[in-house]
């Protein structure tokens, strides 16, 4: 008696043990890049991604593989987080040969050339650090 009184309860307290789960993880991944820029050159910066990092991410997003692009600035005014929005996993795999060809036509014909891209990508590694690439999840609290 005394056993089966002691597996009742047992049982019972393995039951409120048992949370329903209270977070799930949205749809999507988010890429979070961290730049550090070095001093007097954030105006620089900002001027030179808004037409590559920006341009890019503008197609990249009318084309779906992106759902949104957000640029934020650290409260040291030298650190840059650059944030990319996909809406799943899978939109992060690697773009097909028509993708490719499709995002290189838009953004030579509205952004520019590839050899000004290529340029002005060269004049960043003087101003600029990446610190990290991370792909991060959002979870929701139910």
């Amino acid at each position: 008696m005394r056993f089966l009184l002691i597996s009742v309860l047992m049982l019972s307290f393995t039951s409120y043990a048992q949370e329903e789960n209270s977070r799930e993880f949205a749809d999507g991944v988010i890429e979070l890049t961290t730049v550090k820029v070095k001093t007097n050159f954030l105006q620089d910066y900002l001027d030179g991604i808004e037409k590559t990092w920006v341009a890019a991410a503008k197609i990249q997003q009318e084309m779906g593989i992106i759902s949104n692009y957000n640029v934020y600035i650290g409260n040291d005014g030298s650190t840059v987080y650059l944030t990319q929005t996909y809406p799943s996993w899978a939109n992060k795999a690697p773009w097909t040969d028509e993708q490719t060809a499709e995002f290189q036509k838009k953004f030579n014909a509205e952004v520019m050339s590839e050899d000004d891209n290529t340029a002005l990508a060269q004049s960043y590694e003087d101003i600029r650090e990446i610190v990290s690439v991370e792909l991060i999840g959002r979870l929701i609290f139910n």
